[in-house]
């Protein structure tokens, strides 16, 4: 029993600590007051938009990690993807994301992955050079739809879902929520 419990702190220290090297990438992003209000806008079935790019930008980080990409630029192109107020998703929704995005004075190479991350529904060419940080960004939103869908449809009964959340990322957005969570530098 004790080593099971060794075992569990272990991993939860290790969450901790990729959380905490996440977060020092979009703190800024994630505390502002305009990115708050997507909480209120609907993604995929139950989830929200928040939760949706919290999810995009937690799989980029790591998937950027595994094949030494530029984790940087992953996670804010992932968080940063669908930072629009429309409800109904346009297929123009890259172009007023791209905008909002200037707010936080990201790089070209990020703004390039956030027009182009339709691809192939709208083709917006896009430097070889970021091409693997634009898949990864591109897979990571696709996988988070898919999984925010399927876990909403056959995980769960339409009457909870107020209760959805996806595991992984519990920890997460409880760190999001306490009101004397700061970062270590």
């Amino acid at each position: 029993m004790v080593l099971i419990t060794k075992i569990r702190n272990k991993r939860k220290t290790k969450l901790e600590k990729f959380h905490q090297n996440m977060l020092e990438i979009i703190w800024d992003i994630i505390n502002d007051t305009d990115f708050q209000k997507l909480k209120s806008i609907k993604q995929h079935m139950f989830f929200n938009r928040y939760e949706h790019l919290l999810n995009v930008s937690r799989l980029s980080y790591k998937i950027a990690k595994f094949f030494n990409a530029d984790i940087e630029t992953c996670t804010l192109a992932g968080v940063l993807h669908d930072y629009h107020f429309t409800t109904i998703k346009s297929y123009m929704h890259w172009i007023i994301s791209a905008q909002n995005a200037q707010k936080f004075w990201v790089d070209d190479k990020v703004l390039g992955i956030i027009k182009s991350h339709m691809y192939p529904s709208w083709i917006k060419k896009i430097k070889r050079s970021w091409w693997k940080d634009f898949w990864i960004v591109k897979f990571a939103d696709s996988f988070s739809a898919l999984y925010e869908i399927f876990y909403s449809v056959f995980h769960l009964s339409f009457r909870w879902k107020d209760k959805i959340k996806i595991k992984k990322n519990k920890l997460l957005i409880e760190l999001l929520q306490e009101e004397n969570y700061v970062l270590s530098n």
